[in-house]
């Protein structure tokens, strides 16, 4: 840092009430660091205030060819767990940014991120937690699994140092990543001018289903679209196919298999969704929603395969009845 820039960050902190030696702390943790990965806690805050948003973040930075999860990991994996250990701020709940789809030998996917991401950390600064010359010491642990071809999980000890103020100060270093990826979180589908989701759950063969999802908001559009749901404790959810759909900026059909065939599925079911590759009013634009959808009925779900026995039997019939017919014919004569 210039002699410059040393004065003027002191200055911050002075006006800021938070003292000379807060500047000597850095708004970001020491990097836990392996030959695929490393990762440490960041804040977008220079200086924090109490009972505010503690402006976290965690960010991994990986080695080439290397990747870490979204809440949903797909066929393998799982995403990151973070405790807090020590610090003067509430649990910090992770939030995921948009993911990518990663296709693995095998024919396996995974969901996740390449090359670096900051995981956006909800968490508040406890309205008590003290202004002064003495940053708020903050310590996790984090368990993590990082793949490529292969994977390996790792548990690694996080740390940092956050100085506290009365008026939270924006670190022009940090924040501008953790803003980055905070805009790369979902926004929700029904919050926008227009937004709207067309679903239908219809009966395939068995238990199993199809869901048609179509998306539409004014000013959406489509660039390069992909569809992703949530971990759901009863279905296998398959890839979706893209298909088009007037008026709909983006529309898939998508195949839902239960984990447990032996075991019905319940009347209604929830499918949180998360879609990519979008863009509104030109800008890229990642969205979510939750769909509750109706089950269609068993007896819907048994009419394809019913009507194929209904036509097999018809079939069957006729033929008795001309083999009955053919029986009772007197037979010829010859002159």
């Amino acid at each position: 840092m210039t002699r410059l820039g040393l004065c003027c960050r002191f200055t911050l902190f002075a006006v800021c009430g938070v003292g000379w030696n807060a500047q000597l702390f850095a708004v970001a943790g020491p990097w836990a660091e392996t030959e695929q990965a490393r990762v440490r806690l960041v804040s977008r805050w220079a200086a924090a205030a109490p009972g505010g948003d503690a402006g976290l973040g965690l960010e991994f930075r990986m080695a080439p060819g290397w990747h870490v999860y979204w809440l949903n990991p797909g066929d393998a994996g799982y995403p990151p767990k973070l405790t807090l250990s020590a610090g003067p701020v509430s649990a910090p709940e992770i939030l995921y940014p948009a993911p990518q789809r990663f296709d693995l030998p095998g024919g396996l996917v995974s969901f996740g991120y390449a090359d670096e991401v900051v995981y956006p950390l909800a968490a508040t600064l406890a309205a008590s937690a003290e202004v002064g010359a003495s940053p708020a010491a903050l310590a996790a642990e984090i368990d993590y699994l990082v793949c490529a071809e292969q994977c390996i999980p790792y548990r690694q000890s996080l740390a940092l140092e956050l100085p506290i103020a009365d008026t939270a100060v924006v670190d022009p270093e940090i924040a501008p990543a953790v803003d980055r990826w905070r805009e790369r979180l979902p926004r929700r589908l029904d919050s926008l001018a227009g937004g709207r989701a067309d679903a239908v759950l219809r009966a395939a063969a068995g238990p199993e289903l199809d869901l048609d999802l179509a998306l539409a908001a004014t000013g959406l559009a489509a660039q390069a679209p992909d569809l992703f749901f949530a971990p759901h404790p009863l279905l296998v959810v398959e890839r979706p196919a893209p298909r088009t759909v007037a008026d709909a900026a983006a529309a898939w059909s998508v195949h839902l298999r239960p984990l447990d065939e032996t075991q019905p599925l319940p009347a209604r079911l929830t499918l949180e969704w998360t879609a990519t590759g979008l863009a509104l009013d030109g800008a890229p634009v990642a969205l979510a929603g939750t769909l509750e959808l109706a089950r269609p009925s068993s007896s819907a779900a048994l009419g394809a395969p019913l009507r194929r026995v209904g036509a097999l039997i018809a079939i069957a019939l006729l033929a008795f009845l001309i083999y009955r017919r053919l029986r009772a014919a007197p037979p010829s004569t010859t002159a």
